[in-house]
């Protein structure tokens, strides 16, 4: 039976056709367009190593017998800059070379006798596209593995969660290899509604599912809930991040994913991104204080000795803040505890918004905030300071006369850079030399603090900058590990 040669649809494949008698050339390149595919022709075999060069090609047609330039030189040169493509030779004289012989020699994947007529080209040509479509998928594959365990030290790194949460979908179409789609993570909250915590696109953080979805995409969100398994739509993909039995939540992205291969990777992604979102929970839970948002103040004093121990080292300032949230009895009195909570609670928040990613927000008593700023010098330091007062300007709570104004007090100092003499080397030190260090910046801050609250307007205090003590014992401690 004749093959038909007309398709409704393009096959997406490119070929390479190479052949120097321009009427074989021409008839086939006709041949395979009827059949779908995209043809690029040459003439030569320099015309076709050019084309390979400059296009992603899937197959290559190439003729044997050349001028200047035969097949085996051709498939010689290729092979130096591109391994993989699929090569099937063709040749008006096959009984002249043995065709296993040439495939082995030739590293080639298929050997057509002209003669043979354009049915059997076809065939030839179906096997090397299915050839080339499998090493694509293996090669996507193992790329997408590669990304994998090439991100997970960032996954698994300890940093905001709703950071980590907006990572997930740039990391997720690197995964799959396509541009970055639109999508969402939601998070179940207490109640067990999904919330978006992170979204491009339309999908704006804090919405509730039903405000982003409807229809068949809804239902394969909840599909993945309940399976525990990625779910793929028509036009969306709904992969849900399970630790255990725990669901955590889905990352939805609004297009089909509808390969395997890409399926098995999308739930090797999810367990990382699982495992690194619960274990920031965990983490959260046990370093942060839950009313403010800042840490405990036995992770932030472990944290400043880390800090104190960089700065020496790498010879850079550090500068260590503290504010005091000013008439916090006041607002209990009359407006009761949990306005005080709301208060201390909302300086929490500005501390967070005035200071960058790397410095550290610590509660250190009641009313009293620790803010340390690595590589920050004293008008840097005046300048966050000041920035905190700024964002309070304008806050308050509800008092039962009226709105209560919040306000803080700021008192900072500066370490100055060790002076390590010639060398340059810094010398090994005790913890406990690193702790008193702490107990010597935050005492000059908390003074500083005290001269700010004496001082009408409301500024910014600086203490005069620190200096390094003495070095009275400069062996290593081994009994004392360094801190986290």
């Amino acid at each position: 039976m004749p093959r038909k040669l007309n398709r409704e649809q393009p096959s997406g494949r490119v070929i390479c056709l190479v052949d120097d008698d321009a009427d074989y050339l021409a008839a086939t390149q006709r041949l395979l367009e009827r059949d779908g595919h995209q043809v690029l022709a040459a003439g030569s075999g320099r015309e076709a190593l050019d084309l390979l060069r400059r296009h992603e090609v899937d197959l290559l047609l190439l003729d044997y017998y050349m001028p200047g330039m035969n097949g085996e030189a051709v498939v010689s040169e290729l092979r130096q800059f591109n391994h993989r493509l699929q090569v099937i030779l063709q040749t008006g004289y096959a009984t002249e070379q043995p065709p296993r012989e040439l495939m082995r020699r030739f590293d080639i994947q298929g050997y057509f006798d002209k003669g043979d007529g354009p049915e059997k080209l076809l065939l030839w040509t179906d096997v090397g596209l299915k050839a080339a479509a499998t090493l694509h998928l293996i090669e996507k594959s193992r790329q997408g593995l590669r990304y994998i365990l090439d991100t997970t030290p960032d996954l698994h790194k300890i940093q905001p969660l709703d950071d980590l949460l907006h990572g997930l979908l740039f990391q997720l179409s690197g995964v799959i290899g396509v541009d970055q789609p639109e999508g969402f993570v939601a998070m179940l909250d207490d109640s067990a509604r999904l919330l978006v915590r992170a979204g491009t696109g339309p999908f704006v953080p804090g919405l509730d599912l039903g405000a982003c979805l409807e229809g068949e995409k809804c239902q394969r969100v909840y599909a993945a809930l309940q399976a525990g398994q990625v779910q793929m739509g028509e036009s969306c993909t709904v992969v849900p991040l399970q630790m255990g039995h725990t669901m955590l939540g889905v990352i939805f992205v609004d297009r089909a994913v509808g390969l395997a291969s890409d399926v098995e990777l999308l739930d090797l992604f999810a367990n990382q991104a699982a495992a690194a979102i619960y274990n920031l929970q965990l983490y959260a839970i046990a370093t942060l204080d839950p009313l403010t948002g800042a840490y405990v103040r036995r992770f932030m004093e472990i944290w400043l000795v880390r800090e104190l121990r960089t700065a020496y080292r790498s010879q850079k300032y550090l500068a260590v803040i503290m504010a005091d949230l000013d008439g916090l009895k006041r607002i209990n009195d009359t407006a009761g505890h949990l306005t005080g909570d709301q208060a201390l609670a909302l300086v929490g928040r500005v501390l967070r918004q005035a200071t960058r990613g790397s410095d550290i927000v610590g509660r250190y008593g009641g009313d009293e905030f620790v803010v340390v700023l690595p590589e920050t010098d004293t008008p840097g330091a005046l300048k966050v300071g000041q920035r905190i007062l700024d964002l309070l300007q304008d806050k308050t709570v509800a008092g039962p006369a009226g709105p209560l104004p919040v306000r803080c007090s700021v008192g900072l100092v500066v370490l100055e850079p060790p002076h390590l003499g010639p060398s340059g080397l810094a010398q090994p030190l005790t913890k406990t030399y690193f702790q008193n260090m702490a107990q010597l910046v935050i005492r000059k801050a908390d003074e500083a603090l005290y001269r700010s609250k004496q001082m009408p307007g409301g500024a910014p205090v600086a203490a005069a900058p620190a200096a390094w003590l003495p070095a009275a014992d400069t062996a290593a401690d081994q009994s004392l590990p360094d801190p986290a």
